[in-house]
């Protein structure tokens, strides 16, 4: 495992200032093909002699971490389900060589990645990723990425974003616990996942309680960094004035990318400018429904072995369930936003975050009749759920859709009994991702459903093939009753 922006020091400056590479994580994800003190060295004698091409310098001394032209080509006989049970092996990886000179974070057991520039695992992406799985019977393989996790909570002390190096400063939405229930379920044993991962599921628990993400009670997205993120450098270097004039500007920008919603108008003051992000003052609605169904599943699984830190943990639940039903929901709109840390106000944003509290159980009733409601004008399109209503250019915003967020309001809306939205909302979906498999026989990071055969895009990188939690999501809902 390396830490390339501190063992290539200056090289590692220049080639992400280079303009050399469209995506400037391609260059932080790269295998060194001798130790670091062995390039540098190389480097500083090119340098001496004058001028340094550095692609050819970088042709000599690294590996990109996906080959060009690695990638699946489809059958084109296959229906989408064909083709999804085709891509699982090509999305799969072996456990890592910890050997490697790289900044991948090994792990012990194989894994699914995302596809496209995501070369690694990431957190939340393998909850949605693992819904497919289940759904194809590959349990073993769920089995190993919760091993994997397992590993992570028990090495580290949290699950990372991706496993890369520069993401030990942050996680990611906390799935963990839902997984370890859904594969209980589904392999007949819940008691069983239950016991075999109890102590990592509190370890993870005791991470967001006991670092600044627990603040004044409630959850809230959090980075250890506060410096440009490494795997973007040079784009985040062009911020470095601001950041100067705006202490926390870095940390913010972080703390989204823990989010998983990297970049939203949900975490601008000004849902235009990037400039204005905001994020650790701001208390999530779906965080705080993750770590609600979390305090959940802790109280069920420790209800047998532990029943003194079962209440503890049923008790935290009833009061994380109390605020997210009296502070985060807004009678006067009759949806759920995020709150304020500043001055505790609702942030009047509407995002497909506001579905979580129905998937996690917290509204009551008449809330939850009225969430779908606004959620049904504001956000369904003829291709699915907005992830917001603002046109921002940031591509967690108008138009994308993204198959995670389809899943929770889906979930959630069958749950307070909304059969006919969620079944609307459920098929539309199905048929954006059948639509543009049939147009480039491929499925994607994210679609638009405003026009469902218009490329989506916005944000820092081009569209992404795969992928890894779109392929999950349609398999589970494919299959699902209407």
């Amino acid at each position: 495992m390396e830490y390339l922006d501190q063992s290539l020091k200056d090289l590692f400056v220049d080639l992400h200032c280079s303009g050399l590479w469209v995506d400037e994580k391609a260059i932080s994800d790269s295998i060194l093909r001798a130790p670091a003190e062995e390039i540098c060295a190389a480097y500083d004698r090119a340098r001496s002699e004058g001028h340094v091409d550095l692609q050819a310098f970088y042709d000599r001394w690294f590996v990109p971490a996906q080959a060009p032209g690695d990638a699946y080509h489809t059958n084109p006989d296959h229906d989408a389900r064909q083709h999804l049970e085709a891509v699982w092996p090509h999305l799969t990886r072996p456990a890592d060589d910890t050997e490697e000179r790289s900044t991948r974070l090994p792990l012990p057991r194989p894994y699914v990645i995302a596809g496209g520039r995501f070369q690694e695992a990431y957190y939340w992406d393998s909850y949605f990723t693992q819904l497919g799985l289940l759904r194809s019977g590959r349990t073993a393989l769920v089995r190993d990425m919760l091993d994997n996790f397992d590993h992570a909570l028990n090495e580290i002390g949290f699950i990372p974003n991706g496993f890369r190096s520069y993401f030990l400063t942050r996680s990611q939405p906390p799935f963990f616990s839902s997984m370890v229930a859904d594969f209980g379920r589904a392999t007949g044993d819940p008691a069983g996942a239950f016991a075999r991962y109890l102590p990592a599921m509190e370890a993870e628990y005791r991470f967001f309680m006991e670092t600044p993400r627990n603040h004044e009670g409630l959850a809230r997205y959090w980075d250890a960094g506060d410096g440009p993120r490494i795997e973007m450098y040079a784009t985040d270097l062009d911020w470095e004035n601001h950041a100067q004039a705006h202490p926390g500007f870095f940390r913010d920008l972080r703390a989204a990318c823990e989010s998983g919603w990297d970049f939203s108008s949900r975490w601008l003051n000004d849902p235009t400018d990037l400039g204005t992000i905001r994020t650790t003052r701001i208390w999530p609605v779906d965080l705080n429904c993750l770590m609600l169904r979390m305090e959940e599943l802790l109280a069920e699984a420790t209800a047998m072995t532990a029943p003194h830190r079962s209440a503890e943990y049923a008790a935290a639940a009833e009061t994380r369930r109390t605020a997210l039903s009296e502070c985060f929901f807004d009678p006067a709109r009759g949806y759920f936003f995020d709150l304020s840390i500043e001055d505790g106000g609702r942030i009047p944003i509407t995002s497909a975050a506001g579905l979580f509290p129905l998937w996690a159980g917290a509204a009551t009733p008449d809330q939850a009749a009225r969430t779908a409601d606004w959620a049904e004008r504001h956000l369904l399109r003829a291709g699915g759920l907005l992830t917001t209503d603002i046109e921002s250019g940031q591509q967690w915003d108008s138009p994308n859709g993204w198959a995670p967020l389809q899943w929770i309001a889906v979930q959630g809306l069958r749950r307070y009994g909304f059969d006919a939205l969620a079944e609307t909302l459920r098929t539309r979906w199905l048929a954006t991702c059948d639509t543009v498999c049939r147009e480039t026989g491929k499925f994607v990071e994210k679609y638009n459903v405003l026009d469902p055969l218009s490329r989506s895009g916005g944000g820092e990188y081009e569209l992404q093939d795969g992928f890894g939690w779109t392929n999950g999501v349609y398999l589970d809902l494919a299959v699902q009753d209407g």
